[in-house]
C-alpha cells in the first residue's frame, strides 16, 4: 500500500471543496500604503509558517488580501500555495488510516461525491469528522484513485485572490484549478475527453509563452512537457494508437485536426499536430517506425 499512497501523493502535489472560513471582498484592489501591506505581511508570516496555524493564515489572507499591494498579494498567495504543498504529506497521513477510508467510503458509494458538505454531513465519527475539517480550512480537498482516498490541493478555492494579483499568477491558478478539479489522468488512464486534454495542453503553452519570467512559468513548463507526452502516445490504460492494428483512435485525430483548424497564433503544439496528421495522412492512420521516430523526436527536442 506504500507505494500506492507514494504515487498518489506525488500526483497531488504535482497537480492539489472549499474551506468554510471566513469572507471575502470582490471589488478591485484599492491602493495600499507600504506601512499598510507590510503590517500585513508580518503577521500572515506568523502564521504561515508554521503548520500548525496554516488554517489561520489561509482565513487572514481571505480577509486581508485587500489591505496590500498587488506585489505582496503575489508573495503572500504563492507563500500559502507553498506552505500547503509543504504540508499536503503530513495531512494525507491523517487521510491513509483504514477508518478514515472506510468512513468516506461509505458515502462516497452512495453519492459519487466527495464535497465536504456531504462528507460531514453523513459522517457520525467525530474523529473523521475533525480530519475532514481540518483538510476544508486547510485548502484541500478529497480526491480518489485506485480504490484510495486522498487529499489534494484544491486550486478552485485560491480563485478569491485573483482579482488581487497578477494576470501570470491569476492564469497559472485557473490552469491549476481545472487540473485540480477534473484530473486529467485516473487509475491510469486518460480521465477528461481528448479535447479537453489538447485544450490543457494548449493553454499550458500559451501560458510559458506569454509568462516566461513568470515566478509559476518552470512549474507550468514541466506539466506541459507531460502532458503533451500524453497527448501524443497516451498512458498505459489509454492508448492514442490501437494495439491490433496500431490505428489512430480517430476521437484522438478529431482532436488534433480541431487544434490545427482552431489555431489562432504561432505555437509548437500545433505545428507537430500539423506534422503528424500529415505524416498519418501518408500511413493511413498507421503507427509505424516513421511515425514513432518522428513522436520520439519531438518529445525529446526542446
Amino acid at each position: 500500500m506504500n507505494w500506492k499512497k507514494v504515487g498518489l501523493l506525488s500526483a497531488a502535489i504535482v497537480l492539489g471543496s472549499v474551506g468554510g472560513f471566513g469572507s471575502i471582498h470582490t471589488n478591485t484592489v484599492a491602493a495600499a500604503t507600504s506601512k499598510e501591506s507590510t503590517s500585513v505581511y508580518k503577521l500572515f508570516q506568523q502564521y504561515v509558517q508554521k503548520p500548525a496555524s496554516l488554517a489561520h493564515a489561509r482565513n487572514y489572507l481571505i480577509n486581508h488580501i485587500d489591505e496590500v499591494d498587488t506585489w505582496t498579494a503575489i508573495m503572500m498567495t504563492l507563500q500559502l500555495e507553498n506552505a500547503q504543498n509543504a504540508h499536503l504529506r503530513a495531512y494525507s497521513e491523517k487521510v491513509y488510516p483504514e477508518n478514515v477510508q472506510k468512513a468516506i467510503n461509505s458515502v462516497y458509494i452512495k453519492s459519487k461525491s466527495l464535497k465536504y458538505t456531504g462528507l460531514l454531513n453523513a459522517i457520525k465519527d467525530s474523529k473523521v469528522s475533525s480530519v475532514l475539517i481540518e483538510g476544508s480550512n486547510k485548502g484541500y480537498q478529497i480526491m480518489t484513485s485506485e480504490g484510495m482516498y486522498y487529499p489534494t490541493m484544491n486550486y478552485e478555492s485560491f480563485k478569491i485572490f485573483k482579482p488581487y494579483i497578477s494576470k501570470d499568477i491569476a492564469a497559472y491558478i485557473d490552469i491549476m484549478a481545472t487540473e485540480t478539479n477534473q484530473p486529467s489522468l485516473s487509475d491510469g488512464a486518460v480521465a477528461i475527453s481528448w479535447s479537453d486534454l489538447t485544450n490543457r495542453v494548449l493553454a499550458m503553452e500559451s501560458f510559458v509563452t506569454k509568462y516566461p519570467s513568470s515566478n509559476r512559468s518552470t512549474a507550468i513548463q514541466q506539466q506541459l512537457q507531460n502532458a503533451t507526452g500524453y497527448l501524443l502516445y497516451g498512458v498505459s490504460n489509454t492508448s492514442v494508437y490501437g494495439d491490433d492494428p496500431q490505428v489512430i483512435d480517430p476521437e484522438v485525430r478529431q482532436a488534433y485536426e480541431a487544434a490545427v483548424k482552431n489555431a489562432t497564433g504561432d505555437s509548437r503544439i500545433v505545428t507537430i499536430l500539423e506534422k503528424l496528421l500529415k505524416l498519418l495522412d501518408s500511413t493511413h492512420n498507421k503507427f509505424t517506425p516513421e511515425v514513432e521516430k518522428f513522436l520520439n523526436e519531438t518529445i525529446n527536442s526542446k
